[in-house]
């Protein structure tokens, strides 16, 4: 038998109250909860946006200034940066602009991430251009997975999850894509 009173745990800005009594207490092994959070929707969009847009132009820029190659040529820098630039930027104003007028209310917001989950799982083919990314971070966003989001529970939140996942493996295929034709050049 053990005789522990009340005890207070504070971990950042949470405070827990444990409250033990004076029955026996069976040990098990309890499994380690591990979270992490995302960044604000704001730093989440952006940096996708940064990453798989900016740094893709920036590299096709590097390319026309570095290189003895003609940027006119077909599937060459010119022709990549518009096609990365629109395709791109649409998703940036469909996904953000959905995101602001879906966020109003939780059941607007959670078919908006339903939606817009499903969107960055479908624009997968087009990975190259950050879309499935953007598209996925505005699905977490609606989902309340970024900080100071509502959490929602259920498809919305597996769809927000999804999307989170594929805003970061974006960014990390991106920035590794980036990094290799960098060294190339």
């Amino acid at each position: 038998m053990r005789d522990i009173a009340t005890m207070t745990i504070s971990v950042a800005t949470r405070t827990f109250r444990v409250h033990e009594t004076n029955e026996a207490v069976m040990s098990t092994s309890a499994a380690v909860r591990r979270s992490f959070s995302l960044p604000s929707a704001r730093v989440l969009v952006g940096t996708v946006y940064g990453v798989c847009v900016l740094g893709f132009i920036a590299v096709f820029v590097a390319d026309i200034l570095f290189n003895d190659k003609d940027p006119h040529r077909s599937e060459g820098p010119i022709e990549s940066m518009i096609g990365v630039s629109v395709v791109g930027t649409t998703a940036l104003v469909i996904g953000v602009g959905s995101a602001l007028w879906l966020i109003r209310t939780p059941e607007r917001a959670r078919v908006g991430a339903i939606v817009l989950g499903a969107l960055s799982v479908l624009t997968l083919v087009v990975f190259w251009s950050g879309a499935p990314g953007l598209l996925g971070g505005c699905a977490a966003w609606l989902a309340g997975l970024t900080r100071g989001g509502r959490p929602l529970g259920g498809a919305a939140r597996t769809a927000g999850i999804v999307g989170a996942f594929i805003a970061l493996l974006n960014i990390v295929l991106t920035a590794g894509g980036v990094i290799v034709a960098a060294i190339e050049l």
